[in-house]
């Protein structure tokens, strides 16, 4: 189970890591394609210029790859990235039967990414 220390843990983390540290770490760990299409952006390129400090992303883009990170490091922390992976692409009755990588990809309230961190929270619970 994941306790509420490590979730606040990672949420920390989610917010005080370098935005090209985060995008190092899902691109390693969910690919660059996968992480490109998270964080809302057409070009998979920028994902590794954003990794590498070449290029700033536009804050929506932080936002999604911030929340991202946050989510999928929850369940990562329980089972593994494999299965942190495959629940991004699972449809989710806490979104609307939306998967969660489609709506982090659009997402632009708060809203949105506050119910795609609590399916990531519920997930990862005891009852998951």
């Amino acid at each position: 189970m994941l306790t509420k220390e490590r979730t606040l843990e990672v949420e920390h983390q989610a917010t005080t890591m370098s935005i090209s540290t985060i995008a190092k770490q899902l691109q390693a760990n969910l690919g660059q394609a996968l992480t490109a299409h998270l964080a809302g952006l057409a070009d998979s390129r920028q994902i590794g210029r954003i990794g590498r400090g070449e290029h700033r992303p536009q804050p929506s883009t932080a936002k999604r790859l911030r929340e991202g990170y946050k989510a999928v490091s929850m369940i990562a922390e329980l089972y593994d990235w494999e299965t942190a992976k495959a629940w991004l692409f699972g449809t989710n009755t806490r979104l609307d039967d939306q998967a969660p990588v489609e709506v982090l990809g659009s997402a632009t309230t708060d809203e949105e990414f506050t119910d795609v961190a609590r399916a990531a929270k519920q997930f990862a619970s005891a009852d998951g």
